[in-house]
């Protein structure tokens, strides 16, 4: 067990380090989006193009987020080693309900242009579960976590801003009208909150990154195949957008049970000997 030992960081290297990385990962999606934006002015909306594109972006997010973690000394925070995985039961909810929650709301699926692309979207969703997690909870929601006073409360405040920016990312794309925008919002929020905390609860990443993966990988099972416009061409009513805020609401009720059932604060969840350094 790794006493606890915490230390704050000065704030000025606090807001530099989390105002940086922040400011790197929106212009990675930025850059990312505008390639993508080009690709199909251009008249490229090959599926296999525009999935490419966006795993070669993740690579690169997945590379920053390591530096950042490793930079910061976060990897025992941020689950990448140290503690053994406890409570690993407590994961089955979240793989099983989003599972059956996306093949409910599946469109069918055209086996044609599907098969010849299921390995292009295997790659993807890894891509996706290995990014979004090692970027949001193992870099951001640690990194707050790491340089707040230890206390329960700042835990889930940390946990809430990094699920609130997660989901606010989302509204880079744009691509579902408002309504669909907004439900994405909370989707990824929700989803985001309940993964926060399971993280600090189990003490490790990788489970949330493999569940992250079969997760985005049901997600897109319809849309795989298919151009880039008939993705992106459909908007959401209000209704629908209602509807699934409430089919994922679950989620977010499942991780505030956890927040209050468990505890967050313990002598291998702290801030052990920090490697700060500075950025250059």
């Amino acid at each position: 067990m790794i006493k606890e030992k915490y230390t704050q960081l000065p704030k000025s290297r606090f807001w530099y380090q989390l105002v940086l990385f922040v400011v790197v990962l929106l212009l990675i999606i930025a850059i990312r989006e505008y390639i993508s934006f080009k690709l199909i002015e251009n008249g490229v909306e090959s599926y296999r193009v525009q999935t490419y594109l966006k795993l070669i972006f993740n690579l690169i997010l997945i590379i920053v987020s390591c530096f950042f973690i490793n930079k910061n000394g976060l990897e025992i925070i941020a689950g990448i080693k140290g503690a053994k995985l406890t409570k690993w039961y407590l994961l089955l909810f979240p793989l099983f309900y989003l599972v059956l929650l996306n093949l409910f709301t599946m469109d069918r699926i055209d086996k044609d242009i599907f098969i010849p692309d299921i390995s292009t979207l295997v790659l993807y969703s890894i891509s996706i579960g290995i990014a979004e997690e090692l970027s949001i909870h193992g870099f951001l929601q640690s990194y707050l976590i790491n340089g707040l006073e230890k206390t329960k409360r700042n835990v889930i405040f940390s946990v809430f801003v990094a699920s609130l920016f997660f989901g606010l990312i989302h509204l880079l794309n744009f691509d579902k009208g408002l309504y669909g925008e907004l439900s994405q919002v909370c989707y990824a929020s929700f989803i985001g909150a309940m993964f926060g905390i399971l993280l600090v609860i189990t003490k490790r990443i990788y489970p949330l990154i493999i569940i992250h993966s079969v997760i985005d990988f049901f997600a897109k099972l319809d849309s795989t195949g298919l151009p880039i416009k008939e993705k992106v061409s459909e908007t959401m009513s209000a209704e629908n957008a209602v509807f699934i805020v409430l089919l994922v609401l679950p989620c977010l009720i499942y991780g505030i049970f956890l927040m209050k059932s468990y505890p967050l604060i313990d002598g291998s969840f702290a801030t052990h000997n920090q490697h700060i350094g500075k950025l250059h």
